[in-house]
Parts: C-alpha cells; sequence; structure tokens
C-alpha cells in the first residue's frame, strides 16, 4: 500500500512535465517593451451580436468574438491589462451616426501594478463579451451599428497595432 501512494505523486510529475514539453516547443514571437506589436497575420471576427432588453428597461450588448493568430507562433507583448477583453474597444451608433454610450464592465480599466506578457495563442480564440448600453429613446428595430476592434497598447499612438472585425448592423430590442 504504502508504495501504491509513492506512485501516483511521480506519475502525476511525469504527465505534468510531458505537457509543459509541448507548450515549451510552440515558438513565442516576444515584442520587447517599446516596440510595435505585428498582428499582420491576426484577425478578429464578431458572432451572435446582439442587444437585449433586460424586464428592467436596461439593456446590454452580448457577442462573441474569435481571435485568429495565423502568425505560425504565440505572439507575446508587455501589458498591464490582464486579459484580452481589456483590448476590445467597441463603438456603437445610431441610424444618424450618434454614438451611443456603453456602460463600464466589472472591473474594466484595472491594470497589473507592472506590465507581464500577454499572450495571442496559435489558432482561433474564442471569447463571451457583454458591456451595458445606455439608451437613449431609439425605436424598436432602429438599426444600431457596431464597431470592433482590439488594440495592442502602447505609450505611443503611433506604435500602437490595431485589427478590426467587420462592421456590423444590430436592431434594437
Amino acid at each position: 500500500m504504502g508504495r501504491r501512494l509513492w506512485i501516483l505523486p511521480i506519475v502525476s510529475l511525469a504527465l505534468g512535465s510531458c505537457s509543459n514539453d509541448r507548450a515549451a516547443t510552440r515558438p513565442v514571437k516576444n515584442t520587447p517593451a517599446g516596440a510595435k506589436v505585428d498582428l499582420s497575420m491576426v484577425s478578429l471576427r464578431v458572432e451572435n451580436a446582439e442587444i437585449i432588453r433586460h424586464v428592467d428597461g436596461t439593456h446590454e450588448l452580448h457577442f462573441k468574438y474569435t481571435v485568429d493568430n495565423q502568425a505560425g507562433a504565440i505572439i507575446a507583448f508587455p501589458c498591464l491589462y490582464s486579459n484580452t477583453d481589456e483590448l476590445i474597444e467597441v463603438n456603437l451608433e445610431d441610424k444618424d451616426k450618434q454614438p451611443l454610450a456603453l456602460g463600464r464592465r466589472p472591473l474594466e480599466g484595472l491594470t497589473l501594478t507592472e506590465p507581464r506578457p500577454m499572450r495571442i495563442p496559435m489558432g482561433q480564440t474564442t471569447r463571451s463579451y457583454e458591456v451595458p448600453v445606455l439608451a437613449r429613446a431609439l425605436l424598436q428595430a432602429d438599426p444600431v451599428g457596431m464597431r470592433v476592434r482590439m488594440h495592442a497598447p502602447s505609450r505611443y499612438d503611433e506604435l500602437r497595432s490595431s485589427i478590426e472585425a467587420p462592421r456590423i448592423i444590430l436592431s434594437w430590442p
């Protein structure tokens, strides 16, 4: 019985090191601090976008976004944000091209005390995104234009990299 107890941790360590070896062999394209992140082989797609009206009269925008990294490597760059959602910028406008205000999301704007590597994995990564919409007097079924961009941050605007999803037209609920 005592020998079996020793085998379990050894097998766990051996299997854990195997998976780490596979992850370590994936190429990583590191961007040094202050340099422009190369997003030329990365695309952004938005799906299932809709504005939902809650019973209490509040509105919320929901969608899924997919970041597709075809660069052949994990893209890493220093970032003060802890997740990809914080790199997403959403703009809504009514039929007259007037912007619709979005509310704050929980924990929005919080940053890390020092930059950590933000990683864009190889292949496709899909995440959900939700944000409150501060309603104005829109009529039901009015068209609402949506623009979604992802920015790799930089202290200097000319070094900021961005990708944009195709624009979408939604209906006001």
